[in-house]
């Protein structure tokens, strides 16, 4: 959906807006470089490498097996194996993607009919978002990252061709529901994939009449991806949540109540609202009535679009305890493009009432808009840049430094074992399990039998020990 002002402009301006957009990111993000491995990291790659091969290859496919967040394991193992310990390649790796997203979003924005200047905006916003800082920094969001990666590429798959006039033939649907597997595969949240598909065809594609029998046909033919989505769904579920035991998890069990929703709402709306700490439960209904009314005062579709989105996004993890920041990435990109769209859509009702005022009317309306929005963009960044500041840098400096030490001690030790040996670390810089998940990811070798001595361990075992390690005065010492 192209405005008047998208009909005619300059070649250069997107390749321009797409250099200073990706100028603009690594700005934003490439101190965040330096940051370490995360606590979750090393338990996550460890797993990883404990898998057969066959599973980290063919896992991805097999949405019906208990296989927790498979899709991930492609990037993790490789790039570990590569470069080891390392952990500037992979947080590379992952801000590649990131920056894809912020792509991903322009162009989706621009389908939905957000307009140019909106969806360059909704994409600026996506680059570094203090609400979700701990998505630029913490390597262990990358199942979030690919999650979102997917779910949007499979959005404007099917925008794309649905906007050309036609319905996906088995060939597209095929590809719409692989990129869905990949980002189910990545992430829960992307459970949602299908509902949304719904809302929109029913805000830009609905159904000539409402009677059963054209809901049948429409469900058939435009609706089939719904369908297939939906069945997806179902077979993630059996594999992923009753058959893996996940949902036996203290930190996967819902808890549904009125006092859940209203914490989650405060949570995530202050984080998307970058930190504001004053939502209460008054402020979260207004906020969301005022919204409401703006998606439907009048048609248009994308800002209901974003609005549902919104809604419906994160209700995957909404009665889950303790979800934030980064867990909101797809809830973020529905806020980005509404909030901009608003924005936009104001900078052009104040310019068009100040064309009015005798003193400035010879001023074009377009170029009060241009200096309305550049004026927002300006306080934008810079409310952003404080905040990271303040509240991110601080934080980024020493990261996880427990897990950091731990690695790096050992390299300093550089110990080697033989195959089929039993070793206990009786002290470590950590003071629990994930010590074992270091050591593994150190020796790489399946055969080997790796304890902690947290909680103590029998002496007797200890005794059998071929190898023991213990941590002295800040060193890795070998005792045997």
């Amino acid at each position: 959906m192209a405005t008047s002002s998208d009909t005619v402009r300059p070649r250069w301006r997107t390749p321009a807006l797409a250099l200073a957009l990706t100028a603009y990111f690594i700005y934003f993000c490439w101190p965040s470089l330096g940051t370490h491995f995360a606590s979750d990291d090393m338990p996550n790659i460890a797993k990883a490498w404990s898998l057969p091969l066959w599973q980290v290859i063919f896992g991805p496919f097999l949405p019906w097996m208990p296989f927790y967040r498979p899709l991930p394991n492609w990037l993790l193992l490789p790039v570990f194996n590569a470069f080891g310990f390392n952990p500037v390649p992979l947080r590379v790796a992952m801000l590649l993607f990131v920056l894809a997203n912020v792509f991903l979003i322009y162009a989706l924005a621009r389908r939905l009919g957000g307009g140019e200047w909106a969806s360059w905006i909704a994409a600026l916003v996506a680059c570094y978002h203090v609400g979700v800082n701990n998505l630029y920094y913490n390597t262990a969001f990358v199942y979030d990252v690919l999650c979102c990666f997917f779910y949007l590429a499979a959005l404007l798959y099917y925008v794309r061709v649905r906007q050309s006039g036609r319905v996906l033939n088995w060939r597209q649907a095929a590809a719409f529901i692989g990129l869905s597997l990949f980002s189910l595969e990545s992430k829960e949240m992307a459970v949602t994939l299908p509902v949304m598909i719904l809302f929109y065809e029913w805000l830009y594609h609905p159904p000539a009449s409402w009677r059963p029998r054209a809901v049948a046909s429409w469900a058939l033919r435009q609706g089939r991806c719904v369908l297939a989505g939906i069945c997806l769904n179902l077979l993630f579920l059996w594999g992923n949540v009753w058959g893996s035991g996940v949902i036996h998890n203290p930190a996967y069990i819902p808890e549904f109540s009125m006092a859940r929703v209203w914490a989650f709402q405060i949570q995530s709306l202050g984080d998307l609202f970058e930190k504001w700490a004053y939502f209460d439960h008054q402020r979260v209904a207004i906020l969301w009535v005022l919204m409401f009314y703006l998606a439907w005062r009048r048609p248009r579709p994308v800002l209901r679009f974003a609005f549902l989105l919104l809604l419906v996004s994160p209700l995957p993890i909404e009665f889950l305890i303790g979800r934030a920041q980064g867990c909101f990435y797809i809830p973020m990109v529905a806020w980005a493009l509404f909030v901009s769209t608003v924005f936009v859509d104001l900078a052009g009702a104040v310019a068009a009432f100040l064309s009015e005022e005798p003193v400035i009317r010879h001023i074009p309306r377009a170029w009060m808009a241009a200096a309305l929005i550049a004026v927002g963009l300006v306080l934008w960044v810079r409310q952003n840049a404080q905040l990271k500041k303040d509240n991110v840098d601080p934080i980024t400096a020493d990261c996880w430094p427990k897990t950091w030490s731990g690695i790096q001690q050992l390299k300093l030790l550089n110990p080697h074992v033989r195959p089929n040996s039993a070793i206990v670390f009786l002290d470590d810089p950590l003071g629990n399990y994930d010590m074992v998940f270091i050591a593994q990811l150190w020796f790489r070798d399946h055969t080997l039998s790796i304890s902690v001595n947290h909680p103590p361990l029998p002496p007797q075992e200890i005794a059998k020990a071929d190898y023991l390690f213990d941590y002295r005065d800040g060193h890795f010492v070998q005792v045997r």
